[in-house]
């Protein structure tokens, strides 16, 4: 008759057969001096269960690990000495290589779990694997084992930062503001962000003031998988029809992040922006080489009391000329 059992699975079947009676013939006249409590098996068994899954955060300044556990159960009637397996195709695992379960009981093993910053965001499968070398002090290995998986997740990630380049200062209404960023971002994913200019009065007041129009260019960063750097630049024009000085500063926010309440001490753009200039001639009255200098906030007052001393004087040549005439 044709054998229908491949030699391979016949093998297998007679060396666990083999292990087995050799087991028994030597705990057999100790097993049945040792009472079995209910459940328990006289041949050697192990049972593992992990925990399912476990998340990893691998965005800078984390720590780009995670501690799960495993539950190895012994349910045979010998102590039992257990080796274990713990791999990962991608990700770094550690825990312990063996334990020593006694008869019955259940155990509880740590196992930690790390992956590199650039990791790629998804899930990934750890393999936990365990193996009964021996029960009872007598060598048994391949007689007894078990296997089971935990799913990680490794998070999602974007983060940015920009640094605000040089400029602003005091200027003229009428002026054009202008300065750059640059730009520096780590993630594990494809990703974009935008970036927006925001201008913050020295009283706090975050509303976009009237007049100023912020001409520029749209600040869009495409952030690939492992991160990249970006340059862009800001332009605003300052209004020429200013009624009075405009004092503050311009901060640059990434989409998503709140406008501050008063202006951060450093990476803005402080700027005071002054009324126009009205000139005779070559001569400036008021802005910021007026001949008025530091009273150029009196210049309409000085303005208007030399304009009457003109005319008072006029009016005084006037009325003497005329007297004497008539003399």
């Amino acid at each position: 008759m044709e054998n229908i059992y491949p030699s391979e699975v016949s093998a297998r079947v007679v060396s666990r057969t083999t292990l087995v009676l050799v087991f028994m013939l030597l705990v057999g006249p100790f097993g049945v001096l040792v009472p079995a409590a209910s459940g328990q098996q006289i041949l050697p068994d192990i049972t593992i269960e992990c925990v399912d899954s476990v998340d990893i955060d691998v965005s800078p300044g984390s720590s780009r690990t995670a501690m799960t556990s495993c539950e190895l159960e012994n349910n045979s009637m010998w102590s039992e000495e257990v080796s274990l397996d713990i791999d990962s195709e991608d990700l770094d695992t550690a825990g312990p290589e063996s334990v020593t379960i006694a008869a019955g009981e259940t155990l509880t093993i740590s196992i930690v779990v790390s992956a590199n910053q650039d990791q790629e965001a998804g899930d990934y499968l750890v393999n936990v694997s365990a193996e009964v070398t021996s029960a009872g002090g007598v060598p048994i290995p391949g007689m007894a084992s078990d296997a089971d998986e935990i799913g990680v997740t490794i998070a999602e990630f974007t983060t940015c930062d920009h640094t605000v380049g040089q400029g602003g200062g005091t200027l003229d209404a009428g002026q054009i503001i202008s300065f750059s960023i640059s730009i520096s971002c780590n993630s594990n994913i494809d990703s974009t962000t935008k970036y927006n200019a925001r201008m913050i009065d020295k009283s706090g007041s975050t509303a976009w003031p009237s007049g100023f129009d912020d001409q520029s260019p749209q600040c869009d960063v495409l952030i690939p998988d492992g991160g990249t750097s970006a340059n862009c630049q800001f332009q605003i024009l300052t209004p020429s029809n200013l009624d009075s000085a405009w004092e503050g500063c311009i901060i640059v926010l990434e989409d998503g992040d709140s406008v501050p309440m008063s202006c951060p001490s450093s990476n803005v753009v402080n700027i005071k922006v002054e009324p126009k200039s009205i000139g005779i001639g070559v001569i400036d009255l008021t802005g910021n080489d007026s001949i008025f200098g530091e009273y150029v906030d009196e210049a309409p007052i000085i303005i208007g009391g030399v304009v009457v001393v003109l005319v008072l004087t006029i009016v005084t040549v006037m009325i003497r000329r005329r007297r004497s005439f008539e003399d």
